[in-house]
């Protein structure tokens, strides 16, 4: 009896010990990001976006340059020596406006690029943010049925036994087939926050003009040199949610 009693107690120990290690899972949120059927047609959006914003970009530089050739024409009819006072000073007139509408133009580009910056960012963090969200419903509930107490990022732990891995599990419970290893399988098999392409810097430098002719009045004043304004990227990796 003695020897039944130490058995069914070492049973009950092995029991528990297992329900205990069933209490703890781990999930690698990276590839259910990646598997979510949201991340296709999230990157799908964010590519059209950019190549809309693109060929806006384009347009904007195609304006500057037309802007830039203009100013630098007539600033060569300021500097004619058959032209009168009169003409000299209606000539100066026009190219001070030519460069002023060069210049406005130009810090409407550089800002219409860092709003774009700021569009793409924001919607990129608005699609990851709803797509985590559904995830961690996804988790909570496959953790639920089937009384887990806690589930850890897998990339976080120092070790796990696969045996703790739940994340095929839970892309069974969303309907998600999850690839073969090495199957590229389109969209959805692409990292879930690659950046796409930059777009184009639609700002080119203003070209600083040679000094306007000194002995006119009141001659033109050289535009001060704009930098070359930084090109629309696409939006940084954004920081998946622990």
């Amino acid at each position: 009896m003695k020897q039944i009693s130490v058995f069914v107690a070492c049973v009950c120990l092995c029991a528990a010990a297992a329900v205990q290690a069933q209490s703890v899972a781990v999930v690698d949120m990276e590839e259910l990001i990646k598997q979510h059927p949201s991340t296709a047609s999230d990157k799908k959006l964010l590519d059209q976006t950019l190549k809309d914003f693109r060929a806006e970009s384009d347009e904007l530089r195609q304006k500057l340059e037309a802007l830039q050739e203009d100013f630098e024409k007539l600033r060569k009819e300021t500097q004619d020596p058959a032209l009168s006072e009169r003409a000299r000073r209606t000539a100066e007139e026009r190219a001070t406006k030519a460069r002023d509408a060069l210049l406005a133009a130009d810090r409407t580009a550089r800002e219409k690029t860092q709003s774009r910056q700021e569009q793409l960012s924001d919607m990129q963090t608005r699609m990851l943010k709803k797509t985590i969200g559904e995830l961690r419903e996804s988790v909570a509930k496959y953790a639920e049925d089937r009384k887990i107490q806690i589930v850890l990022p897998a990339g976080q732990t120092v070790f796990n036994d696969k045996t703790l891995d739940i994340t095929d599990g839970v892309l069974r419970q969303m309907n998600v087939p999850r690839p073969a290893p090495g199957r590229v399988d389109g969209a959805a098999s692409a990292p879930a926050r690659s950046p796409a392409p930059a777009v184009k810097d639609p700002a080119p430098a203003v070209k600083d003009p040679a000094p306007a002719v000194k002995d006119s009045a009141p001659a033109v004043k050289d535009p001060a040199p704009v930098k070359d304004s930084a090109p629309v990227k696409a939006p940084a990796p954004a920081a998946t949610p622990k």
